[in-house]
């Protein structure tokens, strides 16, 4: 890493080979002995551009773009005025056909060098009709006078009149929002001593957060984030794409007909409610930490009277699997970003089941579970595995991958 300190501050001519998870564009430069990897923000595949290295870590640099030299065939101009400053959209420069092919590549790259030993398909990625204007929820950041997102790797807002992925009744209010916050400002500035308030303002505790968000009925609302219930604020942000995600999902358990099934962070039932009503004859045991969401999903059991079919469990996922057993026949896992717990693969791997159904939102932590799984004695087949453009105009998305016993 000294070696490579030296580095810090000089420019290179590199060609862009490809998109990395983060969302950065991978380029090498030959130092010494060997080839550097050096991430560069902001680049499209095939860009061929001029690179200032702007830190250094143990085994790569960080460069930024000084100048692009030859723009790739992939790129084009951003069709938000603040897509390369604002930490929402990390995508916005590439066309979309360019980032599906991308995230699939970022998905098979891992699988090929983590799972080497494991044959997969993957099946063609699912793409919505919207690639802008589907999100169904954002959370804006208010300070001073300013409303919007943070910007790249800082707490600075970044200033919106209208987000271009957020859903179109979404963006009707936030003109609205800021007249109402910019009149609260203002009352604040006459209430208290001018020093006081901008003493009180350089603290990063006085950012407040709001969210804004189509509910399940399809009506807009909005609220301060710590003054309502968000309990039921937690679901896919894209409403066409989770369906989708969701039907392919419970095909496929479907054809596997299985009769107990232990589904793991179940949320409000996004998947448990669709998988009851597709078999009949199953038991699912459903478990999920937060109460407020348990709490819907048992109102929509007893409404349904399918308490004999259906439990659901108040219960964190590890304390869950230390006491309880799963299924052998079926389990469903769909984690945080963060992936599966030690404890909760380890309780997998012990049970041996015959199916195991993944719904990641991170590959990198995907194919760590997996290989993780094989290395605890769970040996298994890859029989599904596809990639869900859940978030178009950035490098996150979901991954459906089935497993079963081998």
């Amino acid at each position: 890493m000294t070696e490579l300190k030296s580095l810090i501050g000089q420019k290179f001519d590199v060609k862009i080979e490809k998109l990395a998870v983060g969302g950065s564009g991978i380029a090498r430069h030959h130092f010494i002995d060997r080839d550097i990897v050096i991430f560069v923000p902001l680049t499209a595949p095939e860009d061929h551009v001029h690179i200032k290295i702007v830190s250094v870590e143990k085994t790569f640099l960080i460069g930024e773009v000084d100048k692009i030299l030859n723009p790739s065939r992939h790129r084009r101009d951003p069709p938000c005025r603040v897509a390369n400053i604002c930490g929402g959209c990390s995508w916005q420069h590439i066309v979309e056909s360019e980032q599906i092919g991308q995230k699939e590549l970022i998905l098979t790259d891992l699988f090929n060098k983590f799972l080497k030993d494991v044959p997969y398909e993957l099946t063609p990625a699912v793409v919505g009709k919207k690639q802008f204007n589907y999100r169904n929820r954002i959370q804006l950041k208010h300070f001073g006078n300013a409303l919007g997102y943070f910007k790249k790797g800082s707490h600075d807002i970044v200033d919106i009149d209208f987000c271009p992925i957020a859903d179109e009744k979404i963006n009707e209010f936030i003109p609205q929002l800021r007249r109402q916050l910019n009149e609260l400002f203002k009352s604040q500035l006459n209430d208290q001593p001018k020093a006081k308030l901008n003493s009180d303002l350089k603290k990063s505790d006085q950012i407040k957060k709001y969210e804004l968000k189509i509910n399940s009925d399809g009506k807009f609302e909005h609220y301060p984030i710590g003054e309502n219930s968000e309990g039921l604020s937690f679901a896919q942000v894209n409403s066409e794409i989770n369906d989708l995600l969701v039907e392919k999902t419970v095909n496929e358990i479907q054809k596997r007909n299985p009769t107990q099934i232990t589904e793991l962070f179940a949320g409000a039932g996004n998947f448990t409610f669709p998988m009851i009503h597709a078999l009949p004859s199953a038991v699912i045991k459903a478990v999920e930490l937060n109460p407020q969401l348990v709490k819907h999903a048992v109102e929509k059991i007893k409404s349904l009277k399918i308490q004999k079919k259906l439990s659901f469990f108040t219960a964190d996922c590890i304390q869950f699997c230390k006491t309880m057993p799963l299924s052998s026949d079926l389990i469903m896992i769909d984690p945080p970003r963060g992936g599966c717990e030690k404890v909760i693969l380890e309780k997998i791997a012990m049970t041996q089941p015959k199916t195991l159904v993944y719904v990641s939102c991170h590959p990198v932590n995907l194919v760590r579970d997996l290989a993780y799984l094989q290395k605890l004695g769970y040996s298994f087949a890859i029989k599904y595995l596809q990639v869900f453009d859940m978030f178009p105009q950035t490098d996150h998305f979901e991954t459906l991958c089935i497993i079963e016993k081998i």
